[in-house]
């Protein structure tokens, strides 16, 4: 018996993969369909679906193959009466005269006045044969599907559609009209020696326009988003079926001040970003920085993840984050993790996640002195940076402690669960797979092909040694893949390429530049270098990186007007002066480099935030929060 194949229509739903999806719209030859869980929006060419079909890849559900409505009831019925006389009364039912008998008697019988031909009850047995019941229903032949014009002015239809009505500027049927014609007279179609040539009216115009996508339209109209919106229905929303089965992530900017633990000038406001999981509503991963989003945050945040928590199988990740050709992209590939972005501004995309980032703002982060509050009319005459008085470690560690000891113990509004007890029951049943912090290590990170010479290799200007390398060079085996860690620059892994799998590990020749370095920092310390003097370089030799990356804090300082209001009333007046002269004379001390004199440096006007500071801020809890009244800058 031939496989059932079901034309594609409005509403149909089916199943391809696993995955359940319904059929939105149908026109031109391509079938648009969106996920029943979540709403994305997909489309495959009409000749595709049908393949799939054949294939047994794509699966149409039950309700799809519903035959017998009370429109056709009647029809099929009548049809099934002389089959099934002819089947079973004759040894051959399409035979001509054995078969014209059976069609008197059952008209008679069903009082049919007037009854079919034997070819057609003959037709009618194939259908059966090859079809059962489903060979019965009437084909759907609404409407003319013929071209109705020459092509020529087909083709004028389609470009007036395409230039007038699919655009932004939204113009209306008269304008698509007003072409097609005006096309036609210029083209001379409108002329006596082409009097044969039929042209549209403008009631066949519209009804074009009307039989458009809708979802085409608005997207040319009003842009993607708002096709979205009108495509996808609010269906139900997606559900994870096990811990780590999907994590959302995304980052926030808080609403604090943080300031830096040696001179306490601002630093401005953190960002936190946070993965969450969708089924258990854990927080399973988390970064603060000062650093902006990126595929380096991110990275940072599902590190955390894979060794604290477990391998996700479905990440939906950070909407205004580019991640291509980045560590972040390589990780998730080495671990076969699917990346799955949501829609941009789209909210429900991430609504777990946003919501709890309110949770956090209001349950914590303005408790906090130095927050600057949801807005300027809640924050009122509160003087944000003036109140500001922790550090960046500091409010990562609140942070910690608030989501370990309350956000996981309180009983969620949408699962009616404690998040760590939803989470430890599942994890008892199938634990997740976790990975050492040192795999993450290695498996974060970027590759790069780099040759040897005198036992180092060399990174965006940065230079790498070990013995070992030296006796891979030795050897004559001197090109090899070097993996750097974007949020720390300090030491790289050399893959032996004698033995894939086992990494030598290199340090950087300049521990007191590279250390804590993340890539951001040294990109920026590098463009400060190369605003040097030739001249500066030179003196300052092998110190010239480090003086860069101290630079670099000194930019970010002089440049915050509040900062140096703040920090006059710290110093009682001595101002920035007197610290950037300890600092001066702190890095001559350790490098011995003489840089009293001018350093010539065009600095933008722009403040640059980043993460420079290394030093060790002191630790509390978010419930017993340090009253600080100054902080000590002698």
């Amino acid at each position: 018996m031939m496989k059932k194949i079901i034309e594609p229509r409005l509403g149909m739903r089916f199943t391809m993969h696993g995955a359940k999806f319904e059929i939105s719209f149908t026109s031109g030859g391509v079938v648009r369909y969106s996920s029943t869980a979540g709403g994305q929006i997909h489309s495959i060419p009409y000749a595709d679906f049908l393949e799939l079909q054949i294939q047994g890849t794509l699966l149409p559900s039950a309700s799809s193959e519903i035959t017998v409505t009370v429109h056709n009831g009647p029809v099929i019925v009548r049809k099934h009466r002389y089959v099934e006389a002819a089947i079973r009364t004759l040894t051959h039912p399409t035979a001509k005269a054995p078969l014209a008998q059976v069609i008197k008697t059952v008209a008679a019988e069903i009082s049919d006045e007037n009854p079919p031909s034997i070819r057609t009850v003959s037709y009618w047995i194939l259908a059966f044969r090859q079809h059962k019941t489903a060979g019965f229903a009437p084909r759907k032949r609404i409407g003319n599907r013929t071209i109705r014009f020459g092509v020529e002015v087909e083709q004028l239809i389609t470009q007036a559609i395409d230039h007038q009505y699919l655009k932004p500027e939204r113009r209306r049927g008269d304008a698509v009209f007003s072409q097609v014609i005006g096309r036609a007279a210029e083209l001379g179609y409108c002329s006596a020696s082409h009097d044969k040539i039929r042209l549209p009216s403008a009631r066949t115009i519209q009804r074009r326009l009307r039989r458009l996508d809708p979802y085409l339209v608005v997207r040319a109209q009003e842009g993607a988003l708002a096709a979205s919106k009108v495509a996808r229905a609010a269906g139900k929303s997606v559900k994870a079926g096990a811990i780590l089965a999907i994590v959302q992530m995304d980052t926030h900017m808080l609403d604090i001040h943080v300031v830096d633990p040696d001179t306490g000038e601002l630093r401005g406001r953190p960002y936190l970003t946070c993965v969450l999981d969708m089924n258990s509503r854990c927080i399973v991963g988390t970064y603060v920085s000062l650093y902006c989003p990126s595929a380096t945050t991110s990275l940072a945040a599902l590190k955390e993840m894979l060794f604290r928590y477990g391998v996700p199988t479905l990440v939906i990740p950070d909407n205004g984050v580019e991640f291509a050709n980045s560590a972040f992209i390589l990780l998730c590939s080495a671990l076969a993790i699917t990346i799955l972005p949501a829609q941009n501004r789209d909210p429900n995309g991430k609504a777990h996640i946003e919501s709890f980032f309110r949770t956090l703002t209001t349950g914590l982060i303005q408790l906090l002195e130095g927050t600057t509050f949801s807005s300027p009319t809640a924050r009122g005459d509160y003087s944000s940076t003036k109140k500001a008085r922790f550090t960046l470690e500091q409010v990562q560690s609140f942070a910690d402690e608030w989501i370990n000891e309350v956000y996981h113990k309180s009983v969620h509004t949408g699962t009616l669960r404690a998040p760590i007890l939803a989470w430890e029951d599942q994890a008892k049943v199938l634990p997740p797979l976790k990975l050492s912090a040192p795999d993450v290590d290695v498996l974060a990170r970027r590759p790069y092909q780099r040759t040897i010479h005198g036992g180092r290799v060399q990174y965006d200007h940065i230079h790498y040694h070990s013995d070992a390398l030296r006796a891979l060079e030795a050897r004559g085996q001197s090109r090899v893949t070097v993996l750097v860690d974007e949020l720390n620059l300090h030491t790289v892994f050399v893959e032996d390429p004698n033995e894939k799998g086992n990494f030598i590990e290199a340090e950087s020749i300049d521990p007191a530049y590279t250390d804590g370095l993340t890539q951001y920092a040294h990109t920026e310390a590098m463009a400060i270098k190369n605003e040097m003097s030739e001249a500066d370089r030179k003196r300052f030799g092998q110190n010239a990186n480090m003086i860069a990356r101290w630079l670099l804090l000194k930019r970010i300082q002089v440049e915050s007007e509040t900062a140096s209001k703040w920090l006059r009333k710290l110093t009682n007046g001595a101002g920035r002066k007197r610290l950037v002269e300890d600092q001066l004379a702190t890095i001559e001390s350790c490098t011995g480099a003489d840089i009293g004199g001018p350093v010539v440096l065009s600095l933008p006007v722009a403040a640059v935030n980043a993460q420079t500071s290394t030093s060790e801020a002191g630790q509390g809890t978010w419930q017993e929060i340090p009253k600080l009244d100054s902080f000590d800058v002698e």
